[in-house]
């Protein structure tokens, strides 16, 4: 990717919610080859002035799903592996949506790649080591999920969640 493309991707996962920068990165990603997975942005966050083509939702998904069956793998392949983490299978607006997180050693660089990878909404943590979830809880890009799923048998103290939860107010912690 050249560092247009890094920086329009960048945008797209600093601002999850907003389609803006999933709309002018499909334009990139055009304009570079990979029209298919410009149409499927496309199509997934069902910009019916962008897809023309496909002038119904019903049409914009029958085309996303199909795109998907065909080029889907190798978006997964894009993705970042790691011991402990796994991605979801859906894809929400063009990108993997949620990933899972299992203990890991190197929480803070596998954090940095996932959050890197993908313009998450919903980040599900398991298996923490206490000294692991006041890593996470401290980790500033949180902010940008929609939700955190915690083990419940993990939260932490109760002052160590309120201050999560005053820290990423646009975040859903849930316990």
């Amino acid at each position: 990717m050249t560092s247009d493309g890094d920086a329009l991707f960048r945008a797209v996962c600093e601002d999850p919610a907003d389609d803006t920068p999933r709309l002018a990165y499909a334009d990139w990603l055009d304009e570079n080859g990979r029209a298919e997975r410009a149409e499927f942005v496309r199509l997934q966050c069902e910009a019916a002035d962008v897809c023309p083509g496909y002038p119904t939702p019903a049409a914009r998904r029958t085309r996303a799903s199909v795109l998907l069956r065909e080029f889907g793998d190798r978006w997964w392949a894009e993705l970042p592996a790691a011991p402990g983490l796994e991605w979801g299978s859906l894809f929400v607006r063009g990108f993997v949506d949620v990933a899972w997180l299992r203990s890991v050693d190197d929480l803070p660089a596998v954090l940095d790649a996932v959050f890197a990878a993908a313009p998450l909404g919903r980040l599900e943590v398991y298996s923490l080591r206490p000294r692991q979830l006041r890593v996470l809880l401290a980790y500033p890009l949180l902010g940008r999920l929609a939700t955190l799923r915690l083990p419940r048998d993990q939260a932490g103290p109760v002052r160590q969640r309120a201050e999560a939860r005053a820290r990423f107010p646009r975040t859903r912690i849930v316990f």
